[in-house]
């Protein structure tokens, strides 16, 4: 059997293996929901196959609908980087680059580089999505996510083969304690005299947290968590208050913000490497010219 298959139900298929969700999938689409139904249907009749197992409560993909959804996601993948290829070619470049990467690095060091970026290429428009390294790298690897700024280390994805990390430079991972504390006036401290303490968090999945969970197992305890946060200000903050202790960039401790202490972690120091991590798959010309970009500007730091 030839089976005839159009780009849009292979676009319609992917945006339901998504959500799992027709509703969903339908508004995502700005289509009718019984023509993506219908849509769907005519897709499994040609194919001979059912992608979907449906009813009235929930929505799941046969092993048949796994296979051809990653096969489309890889298709859909390339025929958008062909278009985007085209344009470029036909003229002046236009195209959207979707960058992953946390509020910190977002809010202190990004904006001045979108900004020389936009002044060499206006054509090219740039989506910020910020958040915790594995739900970042998450959106990287189902293609919502062109390049993530972060860690790739100290995460799940940290052993993909599909991944690839360009170190961009190297930050101290410290122990943030407030004013007050009896630390306080220390210049460096060991895990293990942190068996009592209080920690501020950054939120699970985060780099840091995974490296404050490696760093707590080696000194042979688990740390109590007394608040959490995704924001960096937010943990200094309380920090800065005598509520907690916190694994903090020492980069970011260094700037203006409540008054806290810095202290190495012995035997150290801890480092973290900060990475442009990117999928091994071909980049459309906006993403490379972003990629290139990023590359000379963070060369020069």
């Amino acid at each position: 059997m030839n089976a005839y298959m159009e780009i849009r139900q292979l676009r319609y298929a992917v945006a339901i293996a998504k959500r799992l969700n027709f509703t969903q999938a339908a508004e995502a689409l700005a289509v009718a929901q019984p023509a993506l139904s219908q849509q769907i249907a005519a897709l499994e009749r040609e194919l001979g196959v059912r992608l979907f197992d449906r009813t009235n409560r929930r929505v799941s993909l046969t092993d048949a609908g796994r296979a051809l959804v990653a096969r489309a996601e890889r298709i859909l993948a390339e025929l958008d980087a062909a278009a985007e290829e085209m344009t470029a070619y036909a003229g002046g470049l236009r195209g959207r680059v979707v960058v992953g990467t946390y509020q910190s690095f977002a809010e202190y060091m990004l904006p001045k580089l979108l900004g020389r970026f936009h002044k060499e290429h206006p054509g090219i428009e740039i989506a910020l999505r910020e958040g915790m390294a594995d739900e970042l790298l998450a959106g990287l690897l189902d293609g919502t996510i062109d390049v993530f700024i972060g860690h790739l280390h100290e995460t799940r994805y940290a052993d993909d083969p599909t991944l690839v990390d360009e170190p961009l430079y190297e930050d101290e991972l410290v122990l943030a304690v407030g004013g007050g504390h009896r630390l306080a006036g220390r210049s460096a401290v060991r895990f293990e005299e942190l068996r009592d303490e209080a920690f501020v968090i950054f939120r699970p999945g985060s780099s840091i947290t995974n490296r404050l969970n490696s760093l707590s197992r080696a000194a042979g305890f688990t740390p109590h968590v007394a608040f959490e946060s995704v924001d960096s200000l937010t943990v200094r903050a309380l920090v800065a208050e005598g509520l907690g202790v916190a694994l903090f960039p020492r980069l970011l401790g260094n700037t203006p913000g409540p008054n806290v202490a810095l202290l190495s972690i012995e035997p150290g120091p801890v480092i973290r490497r900060m990475s442009l991590v990117m999928r091994r798959a071909s980049y459309g010309a906006s993403a490379e010219r972003f990629i290139a970009f990023l590359r000379e500007q963070m060369a020069e730091l």
